[in-house]
């Protein structure tokens, strides 16, 4: 490679000679086709990823009463059973969600409570779960005449026969139906309601105020934990350079991150995971950057992704001469290759998602200080990056984690 080629974006010479320079020099690699390394070959460390969390939640009401039309003002929220009796009776339940995780993804619903009593009068027996969405009724302010509206189709139902003979009886409904009202009312205020109907048959069932707890009525929630997908910017950025003019000099407020073979010029980028709750499990990672122009003169022109263990470097401080080691082999790499010369705008995106860059961000979120610092080179082409001091929040680097907390 001519001295020529490696002096095409110096900036220790005059502006002018700088020009002359960079129009020499053409992107005079091969195509991407032949250059592309064999997939593989930047020797990955291989993750494997953790099975998704799976969890079950027992809930007791947090207030539950019966109303009936034969004493429209009266209330009934502190009594030990409610009924469910035709059109002369109908219940209503409230349950608390706050305590499932945020992120829980429903997978099932139980909704349950053990009559006693009842009797069968004939017709449709079954006992109906109707979604409220109005939660703002009190235990004890509930009547016939102020209770809530509830939703037209009801969320399943279950069956229970009564000849007047006491007896427990455990009424349970999971239907499907209750999943999407579940999973809608944790994403909202957190907080379910239920109504409790029947068109045809009588039962009387324990109350969350009855004496022994295990007859109070139940809602299960089985669930698993969904991935969540975060995105960070650096919090620090820089390119230092080897040039003989420039080792001792700091670039960390420019708007562009550099990587270039020649002298050689490389950049460091530093990420916060804080934001990323302690414990969690990483289950992909993907590192971005936009490049801004680039060219590509032949030979390795991959841009490769390489951990620095050293997270207490300077922005506004960080030179050539004072950089921080790197540690073991590239953490996986992109490939871009640009059709002209090194000072000609060509934008696209350099992707790297190889698998090797989650357990080294797991082991970065699991340390004290929750900081990654990666650098980026390339032993064969030029390319040049919006840094995280660009106008344009969307050209930024990123860090896209994907995590199970």
């Amino acid at each position: 490679m001519s001295l020529l080629k490696h002096l095409v974006v110096s900036r220790g010479y005059p502006p002018a000679v700088s020009t002359l320079l960079a129009l020499a020099v053409a992107g005079c690699g091969a195509s991407p086709a032949t250059e592309q390394p064999p997939p593989g070959s930047g020797g990955p460390v291989s993750a494997q990823a953790a099975p998704l969390e799976t969890g079950t939640l027992t809930l007791s009401p947090v207030a539950d009463a019966y109303v009936t039309p034969d004493a429209p003002d009266k209330n009934f929220g502190l009594n030990t059973a409610w009924v469910v009796n035709r059109q002369y009776a109908e219940a209503y339940l409230k349950f608390d969600l706050s305590s499932l995780p945020s992120n829980a993804r429903i997978t099932s619903v139980a909704l349950s409570a053990l009559a006693y009593d009842g009797y069968a009068y004939g017709g449709d027996g079954s006992v109906y779960t109707s979604f409220v969405s109005d939660d703002s009724w009190s235990e004890t302010g509930i009547t016939w005449a102020n209770r809530p509206a509830s939703a037209g189709t009801p969320s399943g139902e279950w069956f229970l026969w009564y000849d007047l003979t006491p007896e427990d009886k455990l009424g349970v409904n999971s239907s499907p139906a209750l999943i999407p009202v579940v999973q809608g009312e944790l994403d909202g205020d957190k907080q379910v309601s239920f109504r409790l109907h029947s068109p045809g048959y009588k039962t009387r069932y324990r109350s969350r105020e009855y004496s022994n707890a295990s007859q109070r009525p139940k809602l299960v929630v089985q669930y698993e934990l969904a991935d969540v997908v975060t995105v960070l910017e650096p919090e620090a950025d820089a390119r230092i350079t080897g040039s003989y003019w420039e080792r001792g000099t700091n670039f960390g407020g420019s708007q562009e991150l550099g990587v270039f073979y020649g002298w050689p010029e490389t950049s460091f980028l530093r990420f916060n995971l804080a934001s990323i709750p302690p414990g969690a499990v990483i289950k992909s990672v993907k590192f971005s950057a936009t490049a801004t122009r680039g060219a590509s003169p032949g030979g390795d022109g991959n841009t490769y992704t390489h951990l620095v263990p050293d997270n207490s470097w300077g922005e506004y401080s960080l030179t050539f001469d004072q950089q921080p080691a790197i540690s073991g082999e590239p953490l996986g790499a992109w490939f871009l290759w640009f059709p002209g010369y090194a000072t000609d705008p060509h934008e696209q995106v350099g992707v790297n998602d190889s698998p090797a860059l989650i357990p080294a961000v797991q082991g970065a979120s699991d340390a004290i200080d929750r900081r990654i610092s990666l650098r980026i080179s390339s032993s064969g082409y030029i390319s040049y990056y919006h840094s995280r001091e660009a106008e344009d929040a969307s050209k930024r680097p990123h860090l896209e984690v994907t995590y199970t907390p």
